[in-house]
């Protein structure tokens, strides 16, 4: 049963038109076969419940810069910025935003190492959580899967920059499949600095995602 549901859910992560019934957003070229995960999905659903946000940032954005286009066609008039560490993923987000005619600024950065003077009211971030032990074989863009020895290494390094590129009263969504990173873990990485204001869920799905906002 397991394997069943794993080939069913790589064929629908690979789907163009399965992407564009759940974010309305169409794919012209790729990089890797799977456009979204479990992860993204539970952050689309936590955006669908913010307004009032102008300044958004997309950290990590992958291929397409999914959840960057995906809150600016919900948010018309705010100013959104996506970046990913690796410049292929920048450019075919460029191409992929143009294809949407999805108005937004994509550019290449190490986790805020390019936004130093920047700061937004939601930031968002699905970071890479699988412990390097997994890694089994080579695979390219390794970067967006694996995180030091325990799943939490980029993690840690984003929480202790994160602030200073916070507006007053900003937010961020932070995701983590628990598959890899227990719950409990996660909570006590954040609250070492942060206060969680809601744990958001969805049915069958074994991530989840942290809403948090500074002490």
């Amino acid at each position: 049963m397991g394997k069943i549901y794993f080939i069913l859910l790589s064929f629908i992560r690979s789907s163009k038109l399965i992407t564009f019934f759940l974010w309305g957003i169409r794919i012209d070229s790729k990089l890797h076969k799977t456009f979204w995960d479990l992860t993204s999905l539970v952050i689309k659903k936590e955006i669908k419940n913010i307004k009032n946000k102008n300044f958004f940032l997309d950290m990590g954005c992958g291929q397409f810069a999914l959840i960057g286009q995906f809150f600016k066609k919900k948010n018309v008039d705010s100013s959104v910025t996506s970046v990913d560490i690796y410049n292929k993923f920048v450019r075919n987000s460029i191409i992929n935003a143009r294809y949407n005619n999805t108005k937004i600024k994509i550019l290449k950065s190490d986790l805020f190492s390019n936004l130093k003077k920047k700061k937004f009211d939601l930031i968002s971030f699905n970071p890479p959580y699988v412990p390097i032990k997994r890694d089994k074989t080579e695979k390219s863009f390794k970067k967006i899967r694996y995180s030091g020895n325990n799943g939490t290494l980029i993690t840690s390094k984003f929480l202790n920059q994160v602030e200073k590129h916070l507006l007053p009263n900003g937010e961020v969504l932070l995701g983590i499949n628990t598959f890899y990173v227990s719950e409990n873990k996660c909570i006590k990485l954040i609250e070492k600095n942060f206060k969680i204001k809601k744990i958001i869920r969805m049915r069958f799905n074994t991530s989840i995602v942290f809403r948090i906002i500074a002490i």
